[in-house]
């Protein structure tokens, strides 16, 4: 992506040789700091679709800040299937979670996209709705009228640029969108996907879905379709809504590497506290620099770091903003709560031939003549999304009678809403290493509908220090969490011994011991396997699938919420937040595409005054 040069912080800012407090007036503010109308605090999924819209409007001026750096001249966060280069690097935030009790104490490692794009840059590049469901109970539950199904819908369909593939299932086109700025498709797929785990899932009466993003649901085996545009590059937030053309509009200017510190509040001349602008750091050694907003400021920084910003701007919970000093600006409970992330139980490695996998591509040499195939032709295995197929299900229709932990009852959002994903993909998961070196298809069930929930919390005062992230999986006082990835996994057992994926597969020596590499593939007998060793494992192995939602959650009670439902912050003025912490409830599915909807959605209510 070609596209001007992006700002540095002396361009947009008026330096600040120390951390001052806000103005003392809005008049003031106006005087000191250069100002633009919306200043936008991350250029993550929802933060690139915000600016994008806003400024198209010739008459508003758009200031979108990135704490990252810019991902057009980065290779990896454009060749699909170098997303993992990406991981621990300098444009991932990389962070950690708490100790987890249940969780056999272990840290869990959550990366976030630390680059334009945010984690479009870097993720698996799923296109995925979620269940319309979902948003029903959205307004049904949580009170948040129209936020919707059938008021979003129209949104997914205007971002997307759906481009069909006569080598895959056929789709119906008058449920997509095809004229949008977001290209979806399909991703280069191995025989894994269609000829192994669909069939299979056939086979133990899970049907086919040929296209999970229309109203009729997402139940059922698919093969995903992903953000890919037609150079076979990924298509992210950023090269989707931030285009050349885009970029070169004279009202919107775009700043890497600002890290934002704190918004600024006018709490003196009004009666309401009013958001004027932020405060922003380029290193954390650096110098202060503040930026005026004239009408808002939006975050859009993600569930961990817009939470982390609020509470260091005063607006949080009064006991933890007092324990650490900071001013309140308001007390606002809910801030950093409710926080909500889907499990994978646990990676079920089933050995493979290695001619249908891509775990040779982890080899420099063997992998060159695929990247020479991308650069050259926009084709080949590493257009591959890794997450080539999919299916959705409810854990309370499969009936296991040796489950010992008891039958998970029902928590789905409605009676074709899912709580469980079962994945398959052709390579051999993480750092792990098979005993003689082979290949692998790695499996597993990814718990969609938890009932447990966590916290974002500050550590310091520091913007610099990761906020304590402490999901708290598994700790719901029902046990239901645990139930329901019980059931999913057994699910997984059967999928894969079932013959078609079975095909696929290489024999290994039988082996009854759950500490054994192959475990549970290598198990005699998949009824007979214990429910303790199946957490015994999950324990051990289980991680995140990376989809944290609702720490600044949209609501009408400001006493169970953090915005109202024009994505206000309740009780300041000047200040909204989009992105995923705004759901009020975690949803069913893969989270990009339902963040870039809202964030559409909520452009044109604030262009309509709204």
């Amino acid at each position: 992506m070609t596209q001007n040069p992006l700002l540095e912080p002396q361009h947009y800012a008026t330096p600040q040789s120390k951390p001052n407090g806000p103005p003392a007036t809005y008049q003031s503010a106006q005087r000191t700091l250069k100002g633009y109308d919306y200043v936008i605090v991350g250029a993550g999924a929802a933060g690139c679709v915000l600016a994008s819209k806003l400024s198209e409007d010739k008459d508003t001026s758009v200031l979108l800040l990135e704490a990252g750096a810019d991902s057009a001249n980065v290779l990896a966060a454009k060749v699909p299937l170098m997303y993992t280069e990406l991981l621990h690097s300098e444009h991932d935030w990389a962070y950690f979670t708490t100790e987890q009790p249940n969780l056999g104490s272990r840290q869990i490692y959550w990366p976030r996209g630390r680059i334009m794009g945010g984690s479009t840059s870097m993720n698996t590049m799923m296109y995925h709705h979620a269940s319309p469901s979902d948003y029903d109970e959205w307004v049904s539950v949580h009170g948040c009228k129209g936020w919707g199904y059938d008021d979003l819908a129209p949104y997914f369909r205007r971002m997307e640029k759906f481009t069909p593939n006569p080598a895959r299932p056929a789709i119906k086109t008058e449920h997509r969108g095809s004229d949008g700025m977001w290209d979806t498709g399909y991703s280069y797929m191995t025989e894994i996907g269609e000829k192994a785990f669909l069939p299979a899932c056939e086979t133990v009466g899970i049907p086919i879905n040929p296209d999970i993003n229309t109203k009729d649901g997402t139940l059922g085996a698919t093969l995903i379709q992903s953000n890919i545009d037609q150079k076979g590059q990924r298509a992210s937030m950023a090269t989707a809504f931030l285009t050349p053309a885009v970029l070169q509009r004279p009202n919107l200017h775009v700043a890497c590497h600002a890290h934002v510190t704190k918004v600024l509040f006018d709490t003196l001349t009004t009666e309401t506290p009013t958001a004027i602008g932020v405060q922003l750091k380029k290193t954390r050694d650096g110098e202060f620099f503040n930026v005026h907003a004239r009408q808002e400021v939006i975050l859009s920084s993600g569930s961990i770091n817009t939470p982390q910003t609020l509470l260091l701007s005063g607006v949080g919970p009064a006991d933890e903003l007092t324990s650490l000093g900071i001013p309140i600006v308001r007390d606002s409970g809910a801030v950093g709560k409710n926080l909500k992330d889907h499990l994978t139980t646990v990676p079920i490695l089933c050995k493979a031939n290695p001619l249908h996998t891509l775990d040779y591509l982890k080899t420099p040499m063997k992998a060159l003549p695929a990247l020479l195939q991308w650069k050259l032709f926009g084709t080949g295995p590493l257009t591959s999304n890794v997450g080539e197929s999919a299916a959705f299900i409810r854990s309370a229709d499969f009936d296991f009678p040796e489950s010992s932990t008891g039958h998970p009852v029902d928590v789905t959002s409605g009676p074709n809403g899912p709580d469980i994903e079962l994945l398959a993909v052709p390579v051999m998961y993480g750092e792990e290493v098979a005993p003689d070196g082979g290949a692998a298809i790695t499996t597993g069930a990814i718990h969609l509908r938890p009932l447990s929930t966590g916290t974002i919390t500050l550590k310091s005062r520091d913007a610099f220090e990761p906020p304590i992230i402490d999901p708290k999986y598994l700790s719901d006082e029902s046990n239901n969490d645990l139930k329901a990835a019980i059931a999913g996994t057994r699910v997984m057992l059967k999928v894969i011994r079932a013959a078609p994926f079975q095909k696929y597969l290489e024999p290994v020596p039988v082996n009854d011991d759950p500490t054994s590499f192959w475990w549970p593939y290598s198990c005699s007998d998949i009824e007979k396997v214990k429910d303790a060793d199946l957490i015994r494992n999950m324990r051990e192995k289980a991680f995140t699938l990376y989809h944290p939602v609702g720490t600044a959650r949209m609501g009408p009670d400001p006493a169970t919420s953090v915005v109202d439902l024009q994505c206000q912050v309740h009780g300041v003025k000047g200040l909204r937040v989009m992105d995923a912490s705004v759901f009020p409830e975690q949803i069913s599915g893969h989270p990009s595409a339902p963040i870039g909807a809202l964030a559409f959605k909520l452009s044109e209510m604030i262009r309509e005054g709204n």
